[in-house]
């Protein structure tokens, strides 16, 4: 999914970096500041370990340091639509498998394009 992600991004002229963790992303955050990011998108489940919610946390976490900064989340799980930001449309969020044309409006509209 990081892959397509990367590719669909790509080709629209945007600028992606990736983490396969959440360590990564912040090792990333760190190394860049938050000005050097325009937009997270995270899954709700960067473990194998569903009740984790590691990306979720990472987003609540960044979202609370960083009000300013856009985040998607996405999910393959349904049940994360419950989750109170996404419920009260504070973040936004994509339920997988979406459009492509669903994921270039949520990133659009994100940035305010």
């Amino acid at each position: 999914m990081r892959e397509t992600l990367v590719e669909v991004l790509s080709m629209q002229g945007y600028r992606v970096i990736t983490a396969a963790s959440v360590e990564q992303a912040e090792e990333t955050k760190t190394r860049l500041g938050v000005e050097g990011i325009q937009l997270l998108i995270t899954d709700v489940h960067l473990s194998p370990v569903a009740q984790a919610r590691a990306g979720y946390a990472l987003a609540q976490r960044w979202r609370a340091m960083h009000p300013e900064l856009p985040i998607i989340l996405i999910s393959g799980d349904s049940t994360n639509e419950d989750l109170p930001e996404v419920r009260d449309g504070s973040l936004a969020f994509l339920l997988k498998p979406f459009r492509i044309e669903a994921l270039l409006d949520a990133v659009r509209e994100a940035l305010g394009r």
